[in-house]
C-alpha cells in the first residue's frame, strides 16, 4: 500500500511538473496586438509597436535560430553585462532578409522599458530597434517547425491573403513559443506576414 501510494504521488508529481512546463510560456510576456479578424487557424492582428533585440545570423533556417537564440540569452540573463537580468518574453521571432541565407533573430523586450531606459548589449552584434505598429497576417500551427512545415504553412498563408485582397508588404517571419525540448505536438509555432488592406 505505502509502495501504490508513493507510485501515485510520484505520478502526479510529473504530471504536474510536465503541466507546468508546457503551459509556462502563456505566462511570460508577448508584444500586444488585437485581433481584428479570426478564421479557423488564421487571424489577422494589429500589433502595438515594441522593442526588439535582434542579431543578423546565416546558414538554414534551423541553424540561423539556434545561432542567434544564444546571444540573445546571454544579453537577458546579463552574462555579459553589468546591469539587472531582463524578463524572458515571448516568442522568440525569426525573419528572413533581402539576403539568401540571412536571417534576424529577435527577443521583444518587455514593455515596461523604453529605448532610453532599456540595458544596452555590449555584443556589436546585437541590435535593438522599435518595431511599428503593424499589421499581421497569421497562421497557427503545432509540431515541430522544420522547413518543410514552415514553408507549407506560409503557402497556405499567402493563399488565405490573397483570397481576402490583402496586399503583402514585407517578408516572412516565423514565431516560435517554447523551448527546444518541449514535444512537437505541444509546441506553438506562427508564420506572420505583414499585409496591407
Amino acid at each position: 500500500m505505502p509502495l501504490l501510494s508513493g507510485i501515485i504521488s510520484l505520478s502526479l508529481i510529473l504530471l504536474f511538473g510536465f503541466l507546468l512546463w508546457i503551459l509556462f510560456p502563456k505566462f511570460l510576456e508577448t508584444p500586444k496586438y488585437e485581433v481584428e479578424l479570426s478564421d479557423s487557424e488564421f487571424q489577422l492582428r494589429k500589433y502595438d509597436s515594441f522593442i526588439t533585440t535582434r542579431v543578423g545570423t546565416n546558414g538554414n533556417q534551423n541553424e540561423a535560430l539556434r545561432k542567434g537564440f544564444r546571444p540573445l540569452v546571454r544579453f537577458i540573463g546579463a552574462k555579459e553585462r553589468s546591469s539587472k537580468k531582463i524578463s524572458m518574453t515571448v516568442p522568440v521571432m525569426q525573419e528572413k532578409t533581402s539576403s539568401e541565407g540571412n536571417w534576424l533573430v529577435s527577443f521583444s523586450m518587455p514593455s515596461k522599458y523604453s529605448l532610453n531606459n532599456l540595458p544596452k548589449p555590449t555584443n556589436n552584434q546585437l541590435k535593438q530597434k522599435i518595431i511599428p505598429a503593424r499589421l499581421m497576417a497569421v497562421i497557427k500551427f503545432n509540431g515541430r517547425a522544420n522547413n518543410d512545415l514552415l514553408e507549407r504553412k506560409e503557402k497556405e498563408l499567402r493563399k488565405w491573403i490573397a483570397e481576402r485582397d490583402f496586399l503583402v508588404v514585407g517578408l516572412v517571419q516565423y514565431y516560435f513559443y517554447n523551448d527546444p525540448t518541449t514535444p512537437g505536438m505541444f509546441r506553438r509555432n506562427e508564420v506572420l506576414l505583414e499585409v496591407t488592406k
